[in-house]
């Protein structure tokens, strides 16, 4: 099993970054998605990402917590890295009124990957997805 933990300060208020990671089944923002399938709502939910060339993506909500701006999610089909066993969890702190403080939880079992490979695949997904945060909110500014 390996862990890894990405961090990074946004210079946006916490409560946009949040307002945008809670619509779990919109992440429009991220390019690269082809179609985005919800199935279901709420605890439980899938949000099916479909990429061109690839098995759909499916994550599935596992928690969700307004009160502490975090969430958890597992991927339990078309993990796009060589692990299984994977879950994540994500929490927006406010640093100030005008900038927030994310941090990325990543779990997983590596299969045919070295605990080495596995954790920079997991950080380098991670570092893209608050990348594409930033930019996201700093097109909408």
């Amino acid at each position: 099993m390996v862990e890894v933990h990405v961090e990074r300060d946004l210079d946006f208020p916490a409560a946009t970054v949040w307002a945008l990671l809670e619509d779990f089944g919109d992440i429009n923002w991220a390019p690269g998605i082809d179609k985005i399938e919800v199935i279901g709502e709420g605890i439980g939910m899938i949000r099916r990402l479909h990429l061109a060339g690839m098995e759909p993506i499916d994550e599935q909500l596992e928690s969700m917590d307004a009160s502490t701006m975090s969430f958890g999610y597992t991927i339990p089909r078309g993990i796009p890295m060589p692990v299984t066993d994977y879950s994540a969890n994500a929490k927006v702190t406010a640093i100030d009124d005008g900038r927030c403080h994310v941090d990325w939880y990543g779990r997983a079992t590596p299969q045919g990957a070295s605990d080495e490979e596995a954790a920079a695949m997991i950080r380098g997904a991670y570092d893209m997805l608050l990348q594409w945060v930033d930019e996201h909110l700093k097109s909408r500014a």
